[in-house]
């Protein structure tokens, strides 16, 4: 029996159909029935209810064996041969707390472009060390999106929620990006969780999906038992499927800020950004950034239209208060403006295992979770980013 922590209306065919059929126009097919139920965890608004405890010491949790994700597919269309390290064809990553904890949200973590899961394995280490079973999803963001789109970004074109959609799903709605259907999110997040689902059956994968009987479709996976998060391509993926998905949470890490298209008269977030109702706007939402010199006082028009508010939190600041602030009630969007360790940059900086500093100066690479600078602050908002009953 294939349980859920929260019920919410599922509507068949939604999000990222499995059909190969002619593409229905842009989010037609994301469109997403909004639930009534009441929210324990972060309300219209931005205003937290309860203050959570959240476990701030590391734990080293268990990993298991990379799994090949091309064995997973069957006869899904691949571009992938087993066996192959780069993206889109390298392992997923799985870790779970330890202790096991029965019932929390799962968090999926979708690494940014040309990246692979193993390169992100400090944020994911992070994520099962405060309670959470952790995915890392290998899939095709082979595609840079900001170059593919640059010349097309005329809001009539739509060409950044086509290119998302078509990471997302797998089917043919974008002229700039060729994604095989076994190497799009769906089909790679359905797949790992019936593997772990049948390898480890008392583990709680059951509580993330629903066994297809036809087709695989957005339908089949418990998105509101998931915490989606990303690093830089792989945020704003998670960010479109959180606007056509409730979410339990989301979790952004330098990205998704440049989800903008010109209306002929200037720059205004992308289509899909302000096409329909946002399915997880009562979610708890978190976005941390790197202000790369910017002197950003106010979020990215982006950040903005995903609910993350105009404030932008200073992770930097000295004032003692500061801290206080920051660990009863993290705020929903935050920047560093840290200097990278040598031979990264800031970007980077931001997720990717030998990039992430120990100190403001960037003077080393953290080598555990625990000895990045920015531990805590990703750990808070991890927890954060899910209901009062069922966090870790």
């Amino acid at each position: 029996m294939h349980s859920s922590f929260r019920t919410i209306p599922l509507l068949a065919g939604l999000l990222l159909s499995a059909c190969d059929a002619p593409p229905e126009p842009e989010l037609q097919a994301f469109e997403a029935v909004e639930s009534s139920e009441g929210r324990s965890g972060l309300l219209p608004g931005g205003v937290i209810p309860l203050i959570r405890s959240c476990n701030l010491a590391y734990t080293p949790p268990s990993a298991l064996a990379p799994i090949d994700p091309v064995g997973l597919l069957g006869s899904e269309s691949s571009e992938c041969t087993a066996g192959t390290n780069a993206s889109p064809c390298a392992p997923h990553l799985v870790y779970t707390p330890a202790p096991a904890v029965e019932l929390e949200p799962l968090f999926v973590f979708l690494p940014g472009t040309n990246m692979e899961p193993d390169k992100h394995t400090q944020v994911l280490l992070t994520a099962a060390s405060t309670g959470y079973r952790s995915i890392g999803l290998s899939y095709d963001n082979t595609t840079n999106p900001i170059d593919a789109c640059g010349t097309q970004l005329d809001c009539a074109d739509e060409c950044l929620g086509e290119l998302r959609e078509e990471v997302a799903r797998g089917v043919d709605v974008s002229n700039e990006v060729d994604v095989d259907r076994g190497d799009a999110v769906l089909l790679r997040l359905y797949r790992i969780l019936e593997h772990l689902d049948t390898t480890d059956p008392t583990g709680g994968w059951s509580n993330y999906y629903i066994p297809a009987t036809g087709n695989i479709n957005g339908s089949n996976i418990l998105w509101e038992n998931i915490i989606l998060g990303g690093f830089s391509q792989g945020a704003a993926t998670a960010a479109f499927i959180s606007h056509a998905k409730e979410l339990q949470g989301l979790f952004l890490l330098d990205g998704g800020t440049l989800e903008l298209c010109f209306d002929g008269t200037e720059f205004v977030p992308a289509t899909w950004l302000t096409t329909g109702a946002d399915a997880s706007a009562a979610r708890p939402k978190y976005g941390v950034m790197h202000d790369q010199g910017f002197g950003l006082t106010t979020t990215p028009q982006s950040w903005d239209a995903l609910g993350l508010g105009t404030a932008l939190y200073d992770l930097d600041c000295a004032a003692p208060g500061c801290d206080v602030q920051d660990t009863l009630i993290p705020s929903p969007a935050s920047k560093t403006t840290h200097s990278a360790p040598a031979g990264c940059d800031e970007h980077n900086s931001m997720a990717k295992d030998g990039c992430l500093p120990t100190d403001f100066l960037g003077s080393a690479a953290a080598a555990t979770p625990p000895d990045a600078r920015l531990f805590q602050a990703y750990a808070r908002r991890m927890c954060y980013a899910c209901d009062a009953a069922t966090c870790p």
